[in-house]
């Protein structure tokens, strides 16, 4: 009776022991397949990330042309600039609305030595491949790598509200930046006697 009782009790044992390490082999691997899942999301993350930043890195609009368009001596209602460019090394199409640009100038007075910094700004909406006028919102879209695109710059935009006026002898910047990409700053001067047509970037 003795025997029969530890013989059942070594068996309850043994029985509570294999059902333990049967929970520890399960647990174990439980844990072991949530850390695969999460290594993979990292490195599937750390790719997405990756590769959207290089797509940002890569968006670089390169200025070809930067000229005077239309040069106003009153004020800045008739001025105009015009600008050829390209995304040589996007690795994929890019929204105009997407890409910003501003031109900022100082219009204080240069015998009182005052300074203001007018800016004046839009998006890249209005280009037009070279086969359009450079000023059609409807023309496209986005921008494909390695095109070439143009367009005019008004100096009263946005909405006739713009204050940067282009006068003899000012240096002013254009900016153009891609959002979540990069930025492009030039620096030029309008010359003295300045003439439609005249080239910006020598």
């Amino acid at each position: 009776m003795e025997s029969s009782f530890q013989r059942d009790k070594h068996a309850e044992f043994a029985l509570s022991a294999m059902v333990s390490m049967i929970m520890i082999i399960l647990f174990s691997a439980i844990v072991a397949g949530l850390t695969l899942m999460m290594i993979e999301q990292a490195f599937m993350e750390s790719r997405s990330q990756s590769v959207e930043q290089s797509e940002s890195l890569n968006s670089i609009p390169m200025v070809l042309t930067l000229e005077m368009e239309n040069y106003d001596s009153i004020d800045n209602t008739n001025d105009r600039i015009y600008i050829v460019f390209k995304f040589p090394y996007a690795s994929s199409n890019i929204p105009d609305t997407n890409v910003k640009w501003a031109l900022i100038c100082d219009n204080g007075g240069a015998t009182t030595h005052s300074h203001f910094v007018a800016l004046s700004e839009g998006d890249f909406d209005f280009a037009t491949t070279l086969t359009g006028n450079a000023l059609d919102q409807n023309a496209i879209n986005e921008f494909e790598p390695h095109t070439y695109y143009h367009m005019i710059l008004r100096g009263n935009s946005p909405n006739n509200n713009g204050e940067c006026d282009l006068e003899e002898g000012l240096a002013a910047s254009l900016v153009i930046a891609v959002e979540n990409g990069r930025t492009t700053e030039i620096d030029f001067l309008i010359p003295d006697g300045v003439e439609n047509g005249e080239d910006l970037l020598s």
